[in-house]
């Protein structure tokens, strides 16, 4: 397959949740991001976001605060030193990656399923489309 082929990731982290269609799926979360999730209710889906100093809690599938959630959402990254960029969660084996603006940390976003954050693309690929240490790829 050609590189060309990238899966781009919307920064808010919900991704696709635009096309959640909760008619047929049981209430609950689905689409869930660090910053924001999707939540079906009575067929109808609401996006919420999480307040500012707080994070999506898998445990829990609410926003709660950080220092109450694992890793990678419940790790904050120093970006002090680093130029404004999205950067791949090595800890994560490049599952997610994390952005950086202005000096702060903004967050971790989650790679589609199947893919990591290829970092010369800036966003999610097939890992056989990314070079090491994130993919397989070689030339």
């Amino acid at each position: 397959m050609d590189k060309l082929i990238v899966f781009t990731y919307v920064l808010a982290c919900v991704g696709t949740s635009n096309a959640v269609n909760c008619t047929a799926l049981p209430d609950g979360v689905y689409e869930a991001g660090c910053k924001s999730y999707a939540l079906c209710t009575d067929g109808r889906v609401s996006f919420i976001d999480c307040p500012e100093n707080t994070t999506f809690n898998n445990n829990t599938n609410q926003c709660d605060n950080i220092s109450n959630v694992l890793p990678p959402c419940g790790r904050v990254i120093d970006c002090s030193t680093k130029p404004y960029g999205r950067y791949p969660d090595y800890l994560d084996n490049c599952k997610s990656f994390y952005t950086c603006y202005a000096g702060e940390f903004q967050g971790h976003n989650f790679c589609p399923g199947g893919t990591v954050f290829d970092p010369l693309a800036s966003a999610c690929n097939w890992k056989f489309a990314v070079a090491p240490p994130c993919g397989t790829f070689t030339a």
